[in-house]
């Protein structure tokens, strides 16, 4: 009995053992096998994602449209890490080693030949891409590719046909040596072993989402701080440009005036008008700050933009010079775009004059300027890529110099307010800003393009007319009526220095003049002298404003006629960045010239 207990003991001994160094063979067998699924798995994906870059390459060749490049470019940043695995997976091999290294090799061979391609249709060579493309050079590198795959695919095939062999051996075997209870215990340890490999697989994919999420709640946050700093700016100008403007206003004013009565005197006339210049200076840069934090009062209208830039194209050869070739390339069926046509010029004058400053840096003088128009769409998915911008049609300008082009720091800061990388003195680093907040007031869009050594596009995105209204056509002035003693004028303005030198300015022009410090002075004036023709008011004024002011004033006479005058109108009588319907506004500093020609459009019905 004790000898049949030690033999069935030792038995039992000798079948844990046997049971535990089949086991152990038997993990690593199916070790191995799990190692020859995984590089085969690892070498389709490579394949696979070789294929979707080259389907990528020919969709944008043949459309043009950056959107079929996404393939193509999560494949550039897929590839090394696939290139590395596989290397990784197969470190064990010679055989193996030699046709991955063969293998990688054909697939960068390929890589590099869609890189070209692209390449030259982003440089505006596509017919030269496309007859590239022809030759089958491509096509005979995919084919190595697919050979060098194929071979590596049988060779670890037959591997895994091997390994899989093994482990059926070596499960036999353990089948033939454990007990029921030890087979059940093997059953029962391979199912927590299972279990454990798709638990280990689902936190994987939780971890990667939480990744994804974090890295989309970084990008949000940083679209949020850079929203938050602007607004903070356009706060801030807005605050000062009131107050800065009023100060322009008399110097300027009072400046024009004294230039008239100096008449003769050429170092007095000299004096002045330099000091002009200066003001007249710093009245741009408040109006370029004003555009840049999205205050600046638009007027919007239906605008026919190949007719704009035709219109441009002789000022813009003159104005860049006969070393820059201006190109235009205008689309038929062009849409109709809702923008304010003045801004929209300046718009594109500033570009043209920053590419021309580029092109005369990297090109020694020389360089071309290519203006073209078409029509776009931006879908939704671009849309919430980006911030504020909403998805929809677009009348689309482009605009590509042959300049030396921008690094990613400096890209990074191209829309920033006095940021410049020209020299001290030549540049007030407010015209990229200035053209990006006109385009942002405007529900437009605008984006930049630029590779060190080849040039920058800048792509600006104006909202398509949706309202079908007619063209402006050009307008037919009216005869002006007589002056002087016949119209009377109430100026409205709480500065003290404004106000004098808008009742000077106007009796200059023949008016007569009757003022007020405010709106209630103002009615009170009104309700006394009917013969008040027309009321020039500020718009930001203590108590009550001047659209306050002016429909008051509109209920006690209808027929008065209404001009106002401002340096920052808040919104008073610019909503949403668009100046009110049938409003007449006069920005602040104005000349004599300018408050002469309001005053007669006004009262002539202009």
């Amino acid at each position: 009995m004790r000898l049949s207990l030690v033999v069935g003991f030792l038995l039992l001994v000798c079948a844990a053992v046997a049971a535990m160094v089949v086991a152990i063979s038997g993990a690593a067998a199916e070790r191995w096998a799990s190692h020859s699924v995984e590089v085969r798995r690892v070498q389709t994906v490579t394949f696979s994602a070789l294929q979707d870059a080259e389907t990528a390459q020919r969709g944008y060749l043949l459309t043009h449209d950056p959107a079929y490049l996404q393939p193509y470019n999560q494949t550039h940043d897929r590839l090394p890490a696939l290139k590395a695995q596989l290397r990784a997976l197969v470190a064990d091999n010679p055989a193996q080693r030699r046709r991955v290294a063969d293998l990688i090799q054909a697939i960068d061979t390929k890589m590099a030949e869609l890189d070209l391609t692209v390449a030259m249709a982003r440089d505006g060579r596509a017919d030269a891409a496309v007859a590239r493309l022809k030759t089958n050079l491509g096509k005979a590198q995919m084919d190595r590719v697919r050979a060098l795959s194929q071979d590596f695919e049988t060779y670890e095939a037959n591997l895994l046909v091997q390994r899989q062999a093994a482990v059926a051996n070596q499960r036999s075997l353990l089948i033939g040596v454990i007990v029921l209870a030890l087979v059940a215990a093997a059953v029962l340890a391979y199912a927590v072993t299972r279990e454990t490999r798709d638990h280990a697989r689902e936190l994987s994919g939780h971890n990667l989402a939480l990744k994804t999420e974090i890295a989309q709640r970084e990008r949000a946050e940083a679209q949020l701080r850079q929203a938050q700093k602007m607004e903070a700016l356009g706060q801030l100008t807005g605050g000062v440009a009131h107050d800065f403007n009023n100060m322009l206003a008399i110097i300027v004013g009072n400046l024009d005036m004294l230039i008239r009565r100096l008449s003769g005197q050429e170092k007095l006339l000299s004096l002045a008008e330099n000091a002009l210049s200066g003001a007249n200076r710093a009245a741009a840069l408040t109006k370029g700050l004003l555009a840049f934090s999205r205050q600046q009062p638009l007027d919007p209208k239906p605008t026919d933009v190949n007719k704009c830039v035709a219109d441009m194209s002789e000022l813009l050869r003159r104005a860049l010079g006969e070393h820059i070739a201006v190109e235009t390339v205008l689309a038929g069926g062009l849409w109709r775009a809702f923008v304010d046509p003045p801004q929209l010029e300046s718009a594109i004058l500033n570009l043209a004059v920053n590419a021309r400053d580029a092109m005369s840096e990297a090109n020694l003088g020389g360089g071309r300027l290519t203006i073209e128009t078409s029509n776009a769409f931006l879908d939704k998915a671009y849309a919430d890529a980006h911030d504020e911008v909403e998805a929809g049609q677009f009348v689309l300008v482009a605009i590509t110099d042959t300049g030396g082009g921008m690094t990613p720091e400096v890209m990074e800061r191209a829309f920033d307010p006095f940021f410049t990388t020209k020299r001290l003195g030549e540049g007030t680093g407010l015209g990229l800003s200035q053209v990006h907040g006109f385009l942002k007031q405007s529900r437009g869009h605008i984006k930049l393009y630029s590779e060190l050594g080849v040039g920058t596009t800048v792509k600006l995105y104006l909202p398509r007319d949706t309202q079908g209204l007619p063209l402006d056509e050009p307008v037919v002035p009216a005869p002006v009526v007589a002056r002087g003693e016949a119209f009377t004028v109430l100026v409205a303005e709480d500065d003290p220095g404004v106000r004098s030198f808008t009742v000077s300015a106007a009796r200059e022009l023949g008016y007569k003049v009757i003022e007020a410090d405010g709106a209630a002075v103002a009615l009170e004036r009104l309700a006394q002298r009917p013969e008040i023709n027309l009321l020039l008011t500020d718009v930001v004024m203590p108590g009550s404003n001047g659209r306050q002011l002016v429909e008051a004033a509109l209920a006690l006479r209808p027929d008065l006629k209404v001009v106002y005058m401002t340096g920052y109108t808040r919104n008073a009588i610019v909503h949403n960045g668009t100046l009110d319907a049938g409003t007449r506004l006069l920005t602040k500093p104005f000349t004599l010239e300018q408050l002469d020609r309001e005053l007669l459009d006004a009262l002539s019905g202009q």
